[in-house]
């Protein structure tokens, strides 16, 4: 059990795909996958990634930490951030639109983003993860705080997503694409 503000520490060998982790001056060799596990999935919990692109966001899922032998002869590390969908969505609509845009809009933003992380899901359903957290796929830095016109947005939409017969349709945006 980890208590509220503790620190520990992940470390990595690109070479053997070790991963260690130190807690308390203690350092544990983990194998090659271990994972963090919350004991609650309500409230407010989370896990903060110092050397996250938003270290004071907090990540409110379950994290898998899995060394991965590439064809290059050398381990990559991969973090992966299991999470319900609706808490997902809730670090991914501030970052990818904003919450000062219109309600009618957000929702609209947030059925879209449903749909593209189902779809998503599907197709790399034998895969490490389903969605990356760049643009990559959508933008998704945590659960920022602040931001609830979001949150409202994905609650009054909770579990709609679109799709064309019985395929998810393929709901591509942009935040920035040069006025098209």
């Amino acid at each position: 059990s980890l208590t509220n503000g503790e620190t520990l520490t992940v470390g990595f060998s690109t070479s053997s795909g070790a991963i260690t982790l130190t807690r308390s001056g203690t350092k544990t060799n983990m194998g090659t996958t271990f994972s963090i596990r919350r004991h609650s999935a309500t409230g407010t919990n989370g896990i903060k990634i110092t050397q996250a692109r938003k270290p004071d966001n907090p990540y409110p899922g379950d994290i898998t930490f899995r060394a991965v032998y590439q064809s290059s002869g050398y381990y990559k590390l991969y973090t992966i951030v299991n999470v319900y969908i609706e808490d997902y969505l809730y670090g991914v609509l501030p970052y990818e639109m904003g919450s000062s845009a219109p309600a009618e809009a957000l929702k609209a933003q947030a059925v879209a983003a449903r749909t593209y992380t189902v779809r998503m899901m599907n197709n790399r359903a034998s895969g490490y993860y389903d969605v990356v957290d760049t643009t990559g796929d959508q933008v998704y830095n945590g659960t920022p705080s602040g931001y609830a016109a979001c949150v409202s947005a994905v609650d009054a939409t909770k579990g709609i997503v679109l799709k064309n017969g019985s395929a998810y349709t393929a709901t591509y945006y942009s935040a920035s694409n040069g006025g098209q």
